[in-house]
């Protein structure tokens, strides 16, 4: 298949999640012999060079009525090379886009619920003009590949053909490594900033009910509360400075306030991260690729309420889990192969006219 990938929201000018993200589906997809093309209208012209070999085309925004012209543009970038399939990793409404919809079969990735998450990341006008174009751009798409079983729910509206495919992880190019000695546990966090279902403030709380257990923060800002003394934040760094984190850590703690969302279902890129290098998880939020009885994953409560309650069992586990890693045999549905194989047969069953 020739395959355009269309980013939104996807920052390619370096190394970050969904950067990371992008480069797993596409390197899979040109190892399986298909032609793929990255298409981005993107704050800055530079590409991270972690993306080759996928060529990159990128047009650059620019103000308001810069960023029409250049969507435009992208969508007319788009027909000239004439792919057979558009994957497109929405965000928001583009012009130009639900023309190109109709011309060409293209298929909407969905990670978040954008009607509950934008309120909490958009200014007002962004998510009015949001609220008013949803509903146009993704009428226009003809599939949707939802990354949860509850998102695939509350998008059934738009009656398309529709795939659940969780995260994926290359689990051939992770290390799993032994646990390493240490006098005292520890637990990594990785987030980014501006992304309040985080949940940040629950480490800080964490580690005020755990003062024997040290708390290492990556890619986040100090929060106005003092952190407690076992706390630790080592700012934003590459995934190449902060693995030694994860090799040193006894657990990881994933997405902790998803309720901010009104959600309770998720497969973050980096629990994936956590899973692959061995290392269990604590986190507030069913994980579609975790099975209930899996103890690996220790599930906490999605809500607001004090994490007190919860400090005998999070102890419980910590000592079960301290000289263990998680069995790679365990997470190998999660690997970027598994993943792509089921993608690249929906793909190919909506560019040859499936429909609902």
């Amino acid at each position: 298949m020739k395959i355009a990938y269309l980013g939104q929201m996807a920052d390619v000018s370096c190394e970050n999640g969904i950067s990371k993200k992008i480069r797993a589906q596409t390197a899979e997809w040109l190892r399986l012999g298909h032609e793929v093309h990255y298409f981005g209208l993107e704050a800055t012209a530079g590409v991270w060079g972690g993306l080759a070999p996928l060529p990159v085309q990128v047009r650059v925004r620019g103000g308001v009525g810069q960023r029409i012209l250049q969507s435009r543009r992208l969508a007319q970038d788009i027909r000239v090379w004439r792919p057979d399939v558009i994957y497109f990793r929405y965000a928001y409404h583009s012009a130009g886009l639900p023309e190109l919809f109709r011309q060409v079969p293209a298929v909407a990735e969905i990670n978040s619920d954008d009607l509950a998450e934008y309120p909490l990341t958009l200014s007002w006008p962004k998510l009015v003009y949001h609220r008013l174009t949803r509903a146009r751009i993704l009428s226009s798409t003809t599939a949707l590949v939802c990354v949860t079983h509850e998102l695939a729910t509350r998008l059934a509206t738009f009656a398309k053909p529709t795939e659940v495919i969780a995260n994926g992880i290359d689990l051939e190019n992770k290390p799993h490594v032994s646990p390493a000695p240490a006098a005292r546990p520890r637990l990594i966090f990785v987030g980014s900033p501006g992304s309040p279902w985080h949940g940040l403030e629950r480490v800080n709380e964490l580690a005020g009910l755990l003062p024997d257990v040290e708390f290492d923060v990556v890619g986040c800002d100090v929060l106005p509360t003092p952190p407690p003394t076992n706390v630790h934040f080592h700012g934003v760094l590459t995934r190449e400075r902060y693995e030694p984190l994860l090799h040193a850590a006894t657990a990881a703690i994933g997405t902790m306030a998803l309720y901010r969302k009104r959600m309770d279902e998720a497969c973050p890129l980096k629990v994936r991260e956590y899973l692959a290098a061995g290392l269990p998880v604590i986190a507030a939020y069913h994980d579609t690729d975790v099975p209930a009885d899996a103890d690996y994953f220790l599930r906490l409560p999605n809500g607001p309420g004090s994490l007190a309650p919860e400090r005998e069992r999070i102890t419980a586990w910590l000592a079960r889990w301290r000289d263990r890693r998680v069995d790679r045999a365990a997470v190998a549905h999660l690997d970027t192969r598994v993943k792509e194989r089921q993608r690249l047969a929906f793909l190919a069953r909506i560019a040859g006219g499936a429909t609902p």
